[in-house]
């Protein structure tokens, strides 16, 4: 009964405009009614859910990318990339692509991503014939990317609220974020052929090297981040406070863009994003505690063994489920509340819960660029001056690599799995 209640309270707010965080707050008050339990409960619960060392790790890394995004570091990346990708046919497509990869290893926002680098090369993608919404389309899909390399913020909140190591799953994000990029390459490749010559850039070692060094201090940032966590020097915590003073030590004094006076407005976007993220930590980690006071989880472990105890069906079930949430629901409030209730599920059948972390992240991931939620084609949308019926035009093409990616992780979790098992 209170599962239901839950369910249509929050269907409900989300269907006349409200907010996420106040309607799954409502839900929860709504919930609280019908199990007759107390409303401390809920305050303690959403304390209780913010109170973690690990949770330290967000806001740094959102900090990380603000500060290297002011400094130069996102104009220098996509220098690097132009130089190293741009001959390929679909040039500059190429090029927002792997300066994606590049970037996405600093910043762990899908949105971040979208903005920073969608600011810099959509206009020149213009310029060399992409239209508008090819463009758009390219940045909005490749943004993903972010949220998959190490760092991830939704690797770390998935961490947090299953209990799984964030250093493991960090180390499982690299080669699936290689692998979307990958494809997202190749398709790049394949819209871009009809452009007026590939829309291509001359390769020049010159350039490459000029590039490359001017590169190198950021390209250094993850490899200082991935390498110190896989050789146990700092835990992921801990490494996002590294990369804190590494950006503000490059950024202030090495290349000199970013001034002291730019600090105050960093810090209060950096503060206004970490307020919202946590505010709904506390909300969405109260209403899971209801849930599981509720037996939701094990309700769903019953009724998915009922239906069949094979991983791969198991796991293309829940997959299905968190396609029609992640179309509906914003990925953060979407794996804080979920994660703890799917989770169970799939390790019941044997599925290593730092795999399905990495498998979450790029299902949800794909509910970012999907309407009518999609948070990054918005973004994209504004960046690119194009209309939402425009650039979903063009999504077509990066929505069936996309897919094909995740079926490729869902049928071979070797994938994922083998370079955390290594690094054990």
């Amino acid at each position: 009964m209170a599962t239901w209640v839950f369910l249509g309270v929050l269907f409900a707010c989300i269907a006349i405009g409200v907010p996420i965080s106040f309607g799954l707050g409502l839900a929860a008050i709504a919930m609280i009614f019908v199990m007759d339990v107390s409303f401390a409960i809920l305050v303690e619960a959403g304390v209780r859910g913010v109170n973690s060392f690990p949770l330290l790790a967000i806001p740094f890394f959102i900090l990380v990318g603000e500060i290297m995004s002011t400094g130069g570091l996102a104009r220098r990346l996509v220098a690097f990339a132009q130089a190293l990708v741009g001959f390929i046919a679909g040039g500059l497509g190429q090029v927002n692509v792997a300066a994606s990869m590049f970037f996405g290893g600093i910043s762990g926002s899908a949105v971040a991503d979208t903005s920073a680098i969608g600011g810099i090369m959509i206009g020149p993608m213009k310029e060399q014939g992409y239209s508008g919404g090819h463009a758009t389309a390219i940045t909005v899909s490749s943004s993903v990317i972010g949220i998959i390399i190490p760092p991830s913020i939704p690797l770390i909140l998935y961490g947090i609220v299953t209990n799984t190591s964030i250093s493991q799953l960090f180390i499982a994000g690299i080669v699936p974020g290689i692998l979307i990029g990958v494809a997202l390459m190749f398709t790049t490749y394949l819209t871009a052929r009809r452009l007026p010559g590939g829309a291509r850039q001359p390769f020049s070692w010159i350039n490459l090297g000029r590039s490359f060094k001017g590169a190198i201090l950021g390209l250094a940032l993850p490899l200082i981040i991935i390498g110190g966590i896989l050789f146990g020097v700092f835990t992921a915590t801990e490494a996002a406070v590294v990369a804190v003073v590494y950006a503000l030590i490059v950024s202030l004094f090495v290349y000199r863009e970013l001034h002291v006076r730019d600090l105050w407005p960093i810090l209060i976007r950096t503060g206004r994003l970490t307020g919202m993220v946590l505010f709904l930590l506390a909300i969405a980690t109260s209403v899971a505690y209801l849930l599981t006071t509720a037996q939701v989880p094990q309700q769903i472990v019953e009724a998915t063994a009922a239906v069949s105890t094979n991983p791969y069906v198991v796991l293309a079930l829940v997959t299905v489920v968190l396609i029609v949430v992640g179309v509906v629901m914003d990925l953060t409030p979407a794996m804080i509340i979920l994660a703890p209730i799917l989770t169970p599920v799939v390790v019941a059948v044997g599925v290593p819960p730092v795999y399905f972390g990495v498998l979450m992240s790029v299902v949800l991931g794909l509910g970012l660029i999907t309407p009518p939620v999609g948070t990054c084609l918005y973004v994209g949308c504004a960046v690119g001056k194009v209309s939402m019926e425009e650039l979903l035009r063009n999504m077509w093409p990066f929505y069936i690599a996309l897919t094909a990616v995740l079926v490729l992780l869902i049928a071979v979790p070797g994938i994922v799995t083998w370079l955390p098992d290594a690094a054990l």
